[in-house]
């Protein structure tokens, strides 16, 4: 096995224990390692290096929000349902539980992110709305490939960057860019996610 490999295993049983508050002890020795099991942390370990912008460890933890059961093995996370499940877990779970431990940390990894990159870019966070590359916002890339929670979008001002956006081209993107009035109201009634927001947008200022 590769330590790649080792590592996307990890991460597995470790976001297990960690869901169901049980204690977790990283495996070293893969020595005699279950040649079913390696077969699923192969094809795991090729599908997250095609699709790098996807979050392992939200891979791994979103079909538990999602379904609410307590265990799922690696088979399951080689189907068609785990990826559309981690795509329900960043597009609606997270959305519909503003205060939720789960979204408060994605959140801050947001900004956190988006901090990053400004600094990578050499422009200022204000700039990181209006900032393009090619000929779109780069805020919607970040959205559809999941690297930002969005949230974290209402520290700026991005509606007016909207306003010469199709809801098609939206759709393409982010299906939630076409229920921002929604987004906001449960951002509103909100209590520690708004205070998050509020202060980001006050600094902003």
């Amino acid at each position: 096995m590769t330590n790649n490999e080792k590592n996307i295993y990890n991460l597995f049983l470790a976001t297990n224990k960690r869901i169901n508050n049980k204690p977790f002890k990283y495996r070293k020795n893969f020595d005699n390692f279950d040649d079913e099991k390696y077969i699923y942390v192969n094809k795991l370990a090729s599908f997250f290096k095609k699709f790098n912008h996807i979050k392992i460890e939200d891979f791994f933890e979103a079909p538990y929000f999602v379904y609410g059961e307590k265990y799922f093995d690696l088979k399951f996370y080689c189907t068609q349902k785990a990826i559309k499940t981690y795509t329900i877990y960043q597009d609606k779970y997270l959305l519909n539980n503003p205060d939720s431990d789960e979204t408060i940390k994605k959140v801050k990894d947001s900004i956190a992110f988006i901090s990053n990159y400004c600094k990578e870019k050499e422009i200022s966070i204000k700039e990181y709305i209006t900032f393009k590359e090619q000929t779109y916002n780069i805020f919607l890339k970040h959205l559809k490939e999941r690297q930002i929670n969005f949230y974290v979008l209402f520290c700026f001002s991005f509606e007016n960057q909207l306003k010469g956006i199709d809801g098609e081209t939206r759709s393409i993107f982010n299906e939630n860019l076409n229920n921002v009035n929604y987004l906001r109201t449960k951002l509103y009634t909100s209590n520690k996610c708004k205070l998050i927001i509020n202060h980001v947008k006050n600094k902003l200022k």
